[in-house]
C-alpha cells in the first residue's frame, strides 16, 4: 500500500503508474476513523478492479465554528493498519496547509437550495465546505469512480449533482449503508456514544423501519412522523432536528410517496446522528 502526502505527489505518482498498470482509478474520500462502512466502500472497488485510493482529511471548511472539528475522531495508524489489511492501493493523508494551497480550476455550480433544507438548515457551511474539498481531491486524483455511502445520501447526491454541472468525468456511486447488529447506520461519530446512549441510538432504525411501513400501507404520513418523533424523544433523544419525507431529488415529497425516503437529524444531549431509509 501506497501512501501520499502531497498533491503534486499523488499527482505524479499517478500519471506515470496508472497508466502502466492499465487499471481505472476508484476514489472513496474519507474523514478516518474508519468503520466497516467506510471498508465495504474499499472492498466493493477492489471487486471490480479499480486501482484504490482512499483519502483520509478531516475539512475543516465544512465544520461550522460551534461544531466538533477539534473533537473529530482521529486514529491515523488505526485506520493505515485496517486499508493494509483489505489492500488499498493508495493512501492520501494531506495536512490542512496542503489541501489550502492547492489551486484546483474554478468550478461554478447551483446549489439547488441544499442549504436550507435537511442538514443544511442548522449546517449552512456544511455542503459547500465538502464540494469544495471534493472538487479538490477530484481535480488532483481525476477518478473514474467516486464512491459515497447512503447514510450520507445528501451529501451523494449534492456531489453528483455538482459534479454533473461542471462536468467533470468522474462518476459518483452510492453504496449501501453499513448498519450494526441494532441496525444503528454505522459512523465515526458513534465513537462518542457511551452504551446507554447507544441503546437510545438504535431507535432511529427502528422508527424508520415502522414509518416505512405505515407509509406503504397508505396511512396518515404527517401523523406517524409526530408519532415517531414522539417516541423517540421518550426514548431518550434530545432533539428531532427533522423527520421528514423527501423525494430522491431532495424535494418535498407529495403523496404517494413511492421511491422517496425518510430522512432523520436526531441528537442525544450533543451527539449528532443522520440516517435514511428507501421508501
Amino acid at each position: 500500500m501506497i501512501i501520499k502526502k502531497t498533491p503534486i505527489s499523488v499527482s505524479k505518482y499517478l500519471n506515470s503508474e496508472t497508466k502502466k498498470l492499465k487499471k481505472k482509478i476508484a476514489f472513496i474520500p474519507t474523514m478516518g476513523a474508519l468503520h466497516d462502512g467506510h471498508l465495504s466502500l474499499v472492498k466493493k472497488a477492489k471487486k471490480k478492479g479499480y486501482f484504490t485510493i482512499v483519502s483520509i482529511y478531516v475539512n475543516p471548511s465544512q465544520f461550522a465554528p460551534n461544531e466538533d472539528f477539534s473533537k473529530y475522531p482521529r486514529s491515523l495508524k488505526s485506520d493505515l493498519k485496517k486499508l493494509r489489511m483489505i489492500s488499498a492501493d493508495l493512501v492520501f493523508t494531506p495536512l490542512h496547509k496542503h489541501m489550502f494551497e492547492y489551486e484546483s480550476p474554478k468550478y461554478t455550480f447551483k446549489t439547488f437550495g441544499i442549504e436550507k433544507k435537511l442538514c443544511g438548515k442548522s449546517r449552512p457551511y456544511h455542503f459547500l465546505g465538502v464540494s469544495d474539498i471534493v472538487l479538490k481531491f477530484l481535480s488532483i486524483i481525476k477518478p473514474n469512480v467516486a464512491y459515497f455511502g447512503e447514510k450520507d445520501y445528501q451529501q451523494f447526491f449534492f456531489i453528483k449533482t455538482v459534479v454533473e454541472q461542471t462536468q467533470l468525468k468522474t462518476k459518483i456511486v452510492m453504496a449501501k449503508t453499513v448498519r450494526d447488529i441494532n441496525g444503528l447506520a454505522l459512523s465515526s461519530r458513534n465513537n462518542y456514544l457511551s452504551k446507554e446512549q447507544s441503546r437510545v441510538a438504535k431507535n432511529i432504525y427502528k422508527s424508520l423501519k415502522i414509518l416505512k411501513k405505515i407509509i406503504k400501507n397508505g396511512e396518515d404520513a404527517s401523523k406517524a412522523l409526530n408519532q415517531q418523533k414522539n417516541f423517540l424523544l421518550n426514548e431518550g433523544f434530545t432533539k428531532i432536528e427533522y423527520l421528514e419525507i423527501r423525494t430522491q431529488d431532495l424535494k418535498k415529497s407529495i403523496l404517494p410517496h413511492h421511491r422517496s425516503r425518510i430522512f432523520i437529524a436526531a441528537k442525544i444531549e450533543n451527539i449528532r446522528l443522520i440516517d435514511n431509509l428507501l421508501i
